[in-house]
């Protein structure tokens, strides 16, 4: 999750300008069927501490992998802690700092659009369009990895040279660094080949510092800002400047997808008159939420897996 800034969480300490923030999108008419619904939790899931932080096994099913992947995601408690330290933080910090802070609570559970481009960059249909094949696998770089489902399933799916899970704070690749060794051990008496997954913290809207390279870019659901979406849009134009794939996934109400949209627009003006994003057939999450992190109005999280119109946008370098 990328965010340079916490003044977002501090303004959501009413239920009703969450619930605006993470209002329901509406579907355009245009809807792409990718996969049925595939998130399952349990509240008997085992507890594990990372960082001092109650995290719980998921298990998410993959379609086009036709495995289950388990991830880490921060129980309510954990939630509470991280929200918690935020707005402590935000009251006590320099606004003048440039350190990068590792409390932002977004990557510490699953959003619906990392299914849904997990399920995408996994496709042999998507891998065969790439380039890659057995003797030339293509590499992947994943911003704002969050609880690592997308990089976990590109690792699984074992078709990928290389897979560079990238965050701006440290919590989350943690999560992914257990969530990883737990897949691995998840059947011992089945032999199992993966990608190794090197992590790595990185800030999307430190524009100083370039993207690493990779055939393949992903994101999904960092649109929490407008300035992260403003910083995406030139990251998307950097990446297919020098010949990567980009895939961009979205839940709906997300604050930063108009801006992210609007500078995409701007940059690529005249090379490509129309790219938007396409409605994809996803599914919601389940758990608790923090109402700070969730709120009652979203249409992300369920008591039971539903579908979800996912915006899903996928470039690749002859755009330009």
């Amino acid at each position: 999750m990328m965010t340079k800034s916490f003044q977002w969480l501090t303004s959501l300490l009413s239920v009703a300008v969450a619930a605006l923030l993470w209002n329901n999108g509406r579907p355009r008419s245009s809807t792409l069927v990718v996969h049925a619904f595939s998130t399952t939790s349990s509240s008997s899931s085992t507890i594990h501490s990372i960082d001092n932080i109650p995290c719980r096994e998921t298990s998410i099913y993959i379609s086009t992998l036709d495995q289950s992947i388990t991830i880490l995601e921060a129980t309510l408690e954990g939630q509470d802690k991280l929200v918690d330290e935020v707005l402590m933080l935000d009251e006590e910090r320099d606004e003048s700092s440039d350190n990068i802070v590792d409390n932002d609570p977004y990557g510490s559970v699953l959003w619906p659009a990392a299914l849904t481009v997990s399920e995408h960059i996994t496709r042999d249909s998507f891998l065969m369009s790439s380039g890659g094949d057995n003797n030339h696998p293509p590499t992947l770089l994943e911003l704002g990895t969050g609880t690592g489902l997308v990089a976990l399933a590109a690792s699984a799916s074992n078709k990928y040279e290389s897979i560079l899970a990238t965050d701006y704070e440290t919590v989350p690749l943690k999560l992914l660094d257990a969530a990883y060794s737990l897949n691995q051990n998840d059947d011992n008496d089945i032999p199992t080949t993966t990608t190794p997954i090197v992590t790595s913290l990185f800030d999307i809207c430190n524009l100083s510092v370039p993207l690493p390279p990779a055939d393949i870019v992903c994101a999904a659901d960092i649109l929490y800002e407008k300035s992260t979406g403003i910083a995406l849009a030139k990251r998307c134009i950097e990446a297919l400047e020098r010949g990567s794939r980009v895939v961009i996934g979205c839940s709906p109400g997300r604050p930063g997808r108009p801006a992210f949209l609007e500078e995409l627009k701007r940059l690529l003006n005249p090379r490509l008159k129309e790219v938007d994003f396409v409605d994809v057939e996803g599914s919601t999450c389940t758990g608790e939420r923090n109402s700070l992190i969730c709120g009652a109005g979203s249409s992300s999280i369920s008591d039971e897996p539903e579908m979800l119109i996912v915006a899903l946008m996928d470039l690749t370098p002859d755009c330009l």
